[in-house]
């Protein structure tokens, strides 16, 4: 008869493998945890950035109009179908970014945030004008092309803003 002691050895290190392959799948999942609560929070974080540029563009346009958006930036103002459109540029501290000297399309990769606006009359109410204000990513920005739920292009952030115009077209409600 053969009879050969095993040393139990190779259950050991079987054992060991299973160990050390639940705690890799366990760092997997934390990892994988605390990158996307990085990304909700970076996301986060511009999304409020946006809604403080918003409200400070549409209280600019209240007081000053359309001029006071782009600090005297009218020829680059755009009509069509009876609404005015406009682009604005941000850094990434979010500071408009100057477009003297460099084309708009350069301006587009430079900016890591962008500002769309669009200025018209309300058609439903008589002497009520509107901008809306749409904030995305620029090219510049790592995750630019980020999609939403609809597969279009992440939007920060979208604002409507509606004022009465006074005969004569003051729209500041001053007689």
């Amino acid at each position: 008869m053969n009879s050969r002691k095993r040393s139990g050895s190779g259950i050991f290190l079987m054992e060991m493998i299973m160990v050390c392959g639940f705690f890799l799948l366990c760092a997997a999942v934390c990892i994988r945890v605390f990158v996307r609560s990085d990304a909700m929070s970076r996301l986060a974080r511009e999304k409020n950035q946006a809604v403080l540029a918003a409200e400070s563009l549409a209280e600019t346009w209240k007081v000053k109009g359309m001029t006071g958006l782009g600090e005297g930036r009218p020829e680059k103002l755009t009509s069509a179908g009876g609404e005015t459109h406009d682009v604005l540029f941000f850094d990434q501290d979010w500071k408009v970014l100057d477009e003297t000297g460099s084309g708009e399309k350069n301006l587009a990769e430079e900016a890591f945030f962008i500002a769309e606006l669009t200025l018209g009359k309300d058609v439903s109410f008589d002497g009520m004008e509107y901008l809306n204000l749409v904030f995305r990513r620029g090219g510049a920005h790592p995750y630019c092309q980020e999609k939403d739920k609809d597969g279009q292009l992440l939007t920060l952030y979208s604002l409507q803003v509606k004022q009465w115009i006074r005969q004569g077209g003051d729209s500041d409600g001053k007689e």
